[in-house]
C-alpha cells in the first residue's frame, strides 16, 4: 500500500475518488479551489481539479510545494491551450467510462510515484517537467524487464493502454529481431559492462506497425530498486527521408558537400569523383579556401559570413573557380544553406561545374552584344518553338515588351496581334520545315500593320545547329524593308514614266509628264519645269503642278543670272536650299515655302521642288529626283533630234523632188534628141558599113548608159518609208540575173541564209550596182561573193578582181567618180543613196581574195 495524499477538488462524488483509493492513496475531497491552501502542507503528493485549467492554481501551488502533478478535469484536451503544460498543468479529458477511469487513476499514480523520485534527483523540477509534462518523447522506466512508469507519448507510440503497458513485458513491444541486441545490452549495462548509451531499435506496436526508433538508456535507482530510464524517438519518418536523401545525394550529378562554420570539408557526396576527380573523401578536413582560386576566395569567404552573421541562406548561386584534381581550375556554381544551427552544424552547399556553360555564356554575351547592337530584329527559339531569346530592335518597331515574348511558344505573335491567322501560319510552316531539317531556311515578307504604322518585314530563319550537327533551334532575323519596298515602287512608277517620256513628242509634253512623275510618284505637290531658250537666253517656266501653279502665280521667262534656278542651271549641280534669307539669288519669294531643290537638267533647263515644311526634302527621293532630271534630259535631247530630223527628213524630201523633177526633164529633153540620132544612125548603118558609124553607136549606147544612171541616182535619194524582210539569196539572185547576161563566164556564191528588213526596190538596185562594178572591174570571169556578216547584223558583197586602192577608197561614194574607161561614177553613188535612205553604213575594205569588199551593217536606230 502507499502512503500518498491526493487532494481532489470536487463538488460531489466521484468514480475517480474511489479508483485513486484502491491504488492505496488517501483522497481528501474538497469543494473548492480556495480551500487547497488551508490544506496544503509538505504531505501532499498530488490535486486534481475538476474543472478548467487554471495555471496561477498551479503557480501558486508550486510556490508553496514545489514540483507536485496537477491534473484538471476538462471537457475537450484538445481545446487546451499547448502553453498550460509547459507551466504546469496537466489537462486531461474527463473520463466519462469505468475503464477510462481507471487509465487516469493509473496515471495519476504513476505520476505521483514519478515526482516522490524525481524530487530527490540534482535538477528535480527539470527532470520533472521533461518527463511528464512537455516531453514528445516516449519516456519510460523498466525494473526487472517490466514498465514501472512511462509517459503519456509512451501510450501514444505503442498503441497500448495503461493497463496492457503495466501487464506485458519489456522485450514484447521490441521487434522480433531486435530482442537479442535489447537483452544483450540490458545484461551489459546490468553487470557495469561497456554498453552503448544509444542505440537504433524497432518497435512494434498494437497494430503491427514497425517504428523505428533512437533509444537513449541511463541507469537510475527507482523506489530502491535498480532500474533504467529509456528515452525513445521515432525516427520512422525521418529514417526514410534519411534514407531518400542519400540515395539522392549518391546519385545526383551536382556535388553535395558539408562545410563546417569553420571552412572546413565534413562530407562530399560520390559525385565530387565525376565532377573534380578526386576520391569522395580526398578533401574532408581541408579548408574550403584552399582548393579556391585566391581572386575569388573573398567573395566566397564574405556570402559565408553573411549567412554565419545573419542566420539566412545564400538564395542566390555564387560562381567562382575551384582545383580539380589535375590542378586545372573548373568554374563551379553553389547554393547553400546555414544548418549550423542544427544537428548538421555547417553548411550544405549544393554545386555544379558550370565551365563549359559560362564559356557558352560568355561567347553567347558577345554575340549577344553584337546581335543587340544591330538594328535588325533577332529572335531565337529552341526545338519545341519556344522562344528563348528576342532583342531589343524586334520589340522596338512593334511597341510590345520582350517579356510577353520570352518563354512563350511562337503562336504568342498571333495572341498579341502582331500576325495574323495566315501570318502565322505561313511562319509556323517554314520554321517546322527548319526544325524538321527538310530546308536550310528561307526568307519572306510579312506586311504588318500597329497602331504606330504599316510596315513591310522582310523575315529570314536559319537552322541552329550543335557541333555533332544536329538542330536544336532556329534563328529568325527581321528587316524593316518598308522604306527600300517604297522606294523600289516608286522607282518602278518612275520608269512607267520613263515610258511617257518616251513618247512625249515635244518639249512642252516632257515637261508636263515630269510634273505629273514629281506630283504622283515622288508625292512633290509643289514643283515644275523650267526649260533653256536659246533665242532669249531665259529659262522659262514650261510646266507647273497646281499647287506649284496656286502658290508662284505667273512667272515670267527668268533671265541669265536670276534666281536658284540660274544657278544650278549654270553649276550643273543639284542644290538644296532651306536658308532664304541669307541667299541672294532667290525670285520671287514665298513665305510658306522652306525648303526648295532644284535638279539640273543639263544643257534643257532645271526641275525644282517646294516645300512648306522644314526637314522633307533631304531624303531617298532626292535620288530619284536626280534620276527623273536625267531621263528628263534624255526625253528632251531626243524630243530635239527628232525635230531636227524630221526637218532634215522635209527638207531632203523637198530637194529629192526638186532632183527628180530636174532629172526627168534633163533625161527626157537628151532622151528624145538621142533617140532621133539612134533612128538615123540605124538608116546610115543599112546603107552604109563603117566604123565611123560603129564609133558613133557605141556614143550614143554610153550616152543613154548616162542618162539612165542619172535619173537611178536622183531616185536613189529618196528616204524608204516602207520596209519588209526579205530573203538576201532571192534579191541577189535577182540582181543577178540582170546584170550577169553580157558575162557568162563570171561566176556568183552566196554564202548562209540571212534575211534582211528593207525596201525591195532598193535593196535589189544596190545589189545590181554592186555586182556591175565587181563585173566591170574584175572582169567577165571574175567570182563574187555574198553573204551575211559574222560579228553584226548585214551583208558583204566580195570580188576577187583587182581592188581598190586604199588611198581611193574614200573616194569611191563620190558621184562622177570612178576608175573604169567604161564607168559613169554614179554606180556606187546610188548604192551609198540607198545605204544612207535605210539608215545603214556602209564600209569598203580588201577581200580574201585580193579584190574589193563592201560591208552594209543594217543595225541602225531607226
Amino acid at each position: 500500500m502507499s502512503d500518498f495524499r491526493v487532494l481532489f477538488v470536487d463538488e460531489g462524488t466521484s468514480n475517480l475518488t474511489e479508483a485513486i483509493e484502491r491504488r492505496g492513496f488517501t483522497v481528501e475531497v474538497l469543494s473548492t479551489c480556495d480551500s487547497i491552501f488551508d490544506t496544503l502542507d509538505e504531505n501532499i503528493d498530488g490535486i486534481v481539479v475538476n474543472g478548467g485549467t487554471d495555471i496561477e492554481l498551479v503557480s501558486q501551488i508550486r510556490d508553496r510545494l514545489g514540483v507536485v502533478p496537477v491534473f484538471f478535469l476538462v471537457d475537450d484536451e484538445t481545446a487546451v491551450e499547448p502553453s498550460s503544460s509547459e507551466k504546469g498543468a496537466i489537462s486531461v479529458e474527463r473520463p466519462e467510462s469505468s475503464g477510462a477511469v481507471n487509465a487516469l487513476a493509473t496515471r495519476i499514480e504513476r505520476a505521483v510515484e514519478f515526482s516522490q523520485w524525481a524530487s530527490t534527483a540534482r535538477d528535480s523540477d527539470s527532470l520533472y517537467r521533461t518527463v511528464v509534462e512537455q516531453s514528445h518523447d516516449a519516456i519510460f522506466i523498466a525494473q526487472d524487464g517490466g514498465f514501472r512508469f512511462w509517459n503519456r507519448r509512451m501510450t501514444e507510440l505503442t498503441g497500448l493502454s495503461d493497463d496492457e503497458l503495466a501487464e506485458i513485458p519489456l522485450l514484447d513491444i521490441i521487434h522480433p529481431d531486435d530482442r537479442d541486441k535489447v537483452t544483450e545490452i540490458s545484461e551489459q549495462r546490468r553487470q557495469g559492462g561497456d554498453a552503448p548509451v544509444s542505440y537504433d531499435v524497432r518497435l512494434v506496436d498494437a497494430d503491427g506497425e514497425i517504428h523505428e526508433c533512437s533509444a537513449n538508456v541511463k541507469d537510475i535507482e527507482y523506489h530502491g530498486s535498480y532500474g533504467v530510464l529509456v528515452t525513445m524517438r521515432d525516427v520512422t519518418e525521418r529514417r526514410a527521408t534519411e534514407a531518400q536523401f542519400r540515395a539522392l545525394v549518391e546519385l545526383a550529378r551536382d556535388i553535395v558537400t558539408l562545410v563546417g562554420s569553420d571552412g572546413r570539408i565534413k562530407y562530399e557526396s560520390p559525385s565530387v569523383e565525376d565532377v573534380l576527380g578526386f576520391d569522395q573523401d580526398e578533401l574532408v578536413g581541408a579548408h574550403i579556401s584552399d582548393y579556391t582560386h585566391p581572386e575569388d576566395w573573398e567573395r566566397v569567404e564574405e556570402a559565408m559570413q553573411r549567412s554565419l552573421q545573419s542566420g539566412e541562406d545564400k538564395k542566390e548561386p555564387i560562381r567562382y573557380r575551384h582545383q580539380d584534381a589535375d590542378g586545372n581550375w573548373r568554374w563551379l556554381e553553389s547554393v547553400g544553406t546555414n544548418q549550423t544551427d542544427t544537428s548538421v552544424g555547417g553548411f550544405v552547399i549544393t554545386t555544379r561545374d558550370v565551365t563549359e556553360q559560362r564559356t557558352y555564356e560568355e561567347r553567347l554575351q558577345r554575340h549577344e552584344s553584337i546581335v543587340e547592337s544591330i538594328r535588325q530584329g533577332a529572335y531565337v527559339v529552341d526545338r519545341e518553338a519556344i522562344i528563348q531569346y528576342v532583342n531589343e530592335a524586334a520589340v522596338a518597331r512593334i511597341s510590345i515588351p520582350r517579356e510577353k515574348f520570352i518563354g512563350q511558344h511562337i503562336s504568342v505573335a498571333r495572341e498579341v496581334d502582331l500576325l495574323n491567322d495566315d501570318q502565322y501560319e505561313r511562319v509556323k510552316s517554314v520554321l517546322d520545315d527548319v526544325l524538321r531539317g527538310e530546308s536550310n531556311g528561307e526568307r519572306f515578307e510579312i506586311e504588318l500593320s500597329r497602331p504606330n504604322g504599316d510596315y513591310v518585314i522582310e523575315f529570314a530563319i536559319s537552322p541552329i545547329v550543335d557541333e555533332d550537327g544536329s538542330i536544336t533551334g532556329a534563328v529568325g532575323i527581321s528587316t524593316d524593308i518598308t522604306e527600300r519596298k517604297r522606294y523600289e515602287e516608286q522607282l518602278n512608277a518612275l520608269h512607267v514614266s520613263t515610258r511617257e517620256l518616251t513618247a512625249a513628242t515635244s518639249r512642252e509634253q516632257v515637261a508636263e509628264v515630269v510634273c505629273d512623275a514629281a506630283n504622283g510618284v515622288l508625292n512633290y505637290n509643289i514643283s515644275g519645269v523650267l526649260l533653256y531658250d536659246e533665242s532669249t537666253d531665259t529659262l522659262v517656266p514650261t510646266a507647273f503642278t497646281e499647287e506649284a501653279q496656286e502658290m508662284f502665280g505667273d512667272i515670267p521667262p527668268l533671265p541669265r543670272g536670276t534666281g536658284f534656278s540660274w544657278e544650278v542651271f549654270e553649276s550643273g549641280e543639284p542644290h538644296l536650299y532651306d536658308d532664304f534669307e541669307s541667299s541672294p539669288h532667290r525670285f520671287n519669294p514665298v513665305a510658306e515655302i522652306k525648303e526648295e531643290l532644284v535638279v539640273p537638267i543639263p544643257d534643257h533647263g532645271v526641275f525644282f521642288v517646294g516645300s512648306v515644311d522644314e526637314g522633307t526634302l533631304a531624303d531617298q527621293r532626292l535620288t530619284l529626283a536626280k534620276v527623273l532630271a536625267s531621263n528628263t534630259r534624255a526625253a528632251l535631247d531626243r524630243v530635239e533630234r527628232e525635230q531636227l530630223l524630221r526637218q532634215r527628213e522635209r527638207e531632203l524630201a523637198r530637194q529629192n523632188e526638186q532632183l527628180e523633177s530636174f532629172a526627168s526633164a534633163v533625161s527626157h529633153d537628151l532622151q528624145n534628141p538621142l533617140n532621133v540620132a539612134m533612128g538615123y544612125l540605124e538608116l546610115a548603118q543599112e546603107q552604109f558599113d563603117s566604123d565611123e558609124l560603129a564609133r558613133v553607136q557605141v556614143a550614143h549606147e554610153r550616152m543613154e548608159t548616162i542618162i539612165q544612171d542619172v535619173l537611178a541616182l536622183a531616185r536613189s535619194g529618196q528616204t524608204v518609208d516602207e520596209v519588209e524582210p526579205l530573203p538576201l539569196k532571192r534579191v541577189v539572185a535577182e540582181a543577178w540575173n540582170t546584170v550577169a547576161t553580157s558575162s557568162p563566164e563570171a561566176t556568183l556564191k552566196i554564202d548562209g541564209i540571212a534575211e534582211v528588213d528593207a525596201h525591195h526596190g532598193r535593196l535589189r538596185q544596190l545589189f545590181e550596182n554592186l555586182l556591175s562594178n565587181a563585173i566591170r572591174h574584175g572582169g567577165d570571169d571574175v567570182t563574187i561573193r555574198v553573204g551575211p556578216l559574222e560579228a553584226r547584223p548585214g551583208f558583204y558583197v566580195e570580188d576577187d578582181g583587182p581592188g581598190i586602192p586604199p588611198d581611193e577608197r574614200s573616194r569611191v561614194f563620190e558621184s562622177g567618180y570612178t576608175t573604169s574607161p567604161e564607168g559613169t561614177g554614179f554606180g556606187l553613188s546610188v548604192v551609198i543613196s540607198v545605204v544612207n535612205a535605210h539608215g545603214w553604213d556602209i564600209d569598203v575594205s580588201e577581200g580574201d581574195g585580193g579584190g574589193a569588199r563592201f560591208e552594209i551593217t543594217t543595225e541602225t536606230g531607226r
